[in-house]
């Protein structure tokens, strides 16, 4: 029987791998910008890498103009594909120094909160990855990642309670009504609701600031996820984050596991 530790680690793999997946794709569509006349070419970020160490600029230099940087996407797609399909854990170090990378090439402003959490993921994986597939390795790489997601969602949540616009409800109304693809008519008369709108605002700063609590037990732990994937999923809907989506939620099966080292540490 497989142990629930690798259970765990195998379905973070894999959720990851598609999060990282999907984010390839998305690049390889818009490849055209990042060609020699794109608004990413390489030309204007290569003077920004003189300040990295010579190894690692020497890197850059090979990898992220376009058409060795299109090569990397697609050797990415590959990669992820093969630990969707076969879990090949080998391929971690690679997903990681690719995804660096990649966060290099877009001044890690890409996609923001979704390249930073991959970095988490990819490079906690490397740990099984190349110190074996034991227990100990397993049980530390989804701890660092548990630990990182439950910090995202805390320093987020107090970051909103610091500022009068969230607490009021203000803030959370002109994130509706500024979407770029356009509010969905429900969400605008939602808006037009004060009332309404804090109760929202609050059950976010709610939600955020509490997510400790999905330590506690596995009911807990399963509520607060649930409500995370919808929270993930109405940003998708209203600002069309989907990397936020697939990368947060690559990161829920490590809290589940994190809930159940508590449980036994309670324990005993």
């Amino acid at each position: 029987m497989t142990s629930p530790l690798f259970t765990w680690l195998s379905a973070t793999e894999r959720l990851t791998a598609f999060a990282l997946l999907l984010q390839s794709v998305e690049w390889l569509q818009a490849r055209a910008a990042l060609s020699d006349s794109g608004v990413w070419q390489f030309a204007l970020l290569a003077p920004e890498q003189r300040a990295l160490p010579p190894p690692l600029r020497q890197l850059c230099a090979w990898l992220l103009p376009y058409r060795p940087f299109v090569v990397l996407l697609a050797l990415r797609c590959a990669a992820c594909a093969l630990v969707l399909v076969w879990g090949h854990g080998a391929l971690w170090p690679f997903l990681c120094l690719s995804q660096i990378l990649v966060c290099i090439r877009f001044r890690g402003a890409s996609n923001g909160g979704s390249d930073a959490l991959s970095v988490v993921l990819s490079s906690a994986l490397c740990v099984p990855a190349l110190w074996g597939r034991t227990p100990l390795a397993a049980q530390a790489a989804l701890l660092y990642i548990g630990v990182q997601v439950t910090l995202s969602y805390v320093i987020a949540g107090l970051a909103k309670l610091r500022q009068p616009d969230w607490r009021t409800g203000q803030a959370l109304c002109h994130f509706i009504l500024s979407s770029s693809l356009g509010p969905p008519a429900l969400l605008v008369r939602l808006a037009s609701r004060p009332h309404l709108v804090r109760l929202a605002a609050w059950g976010v700063m709610a939600f955020e600031c509490l997510f400790p609590l999905a330590w506690l037990s596995e009911p807990i732990c399963l509520l607060f996820l649930a409500c995370g994937a919808c929270f993930h999923a109405a940003n998708v809907w209203v600002f069309g984050l989907n990397r936020f989506f697939w990368a947060w939620l690559a990161g829920y099966p490590a809290v589940l596991s994190c809930c159940q080292l508590s449980a036994v540490l309670y324990a005993r």
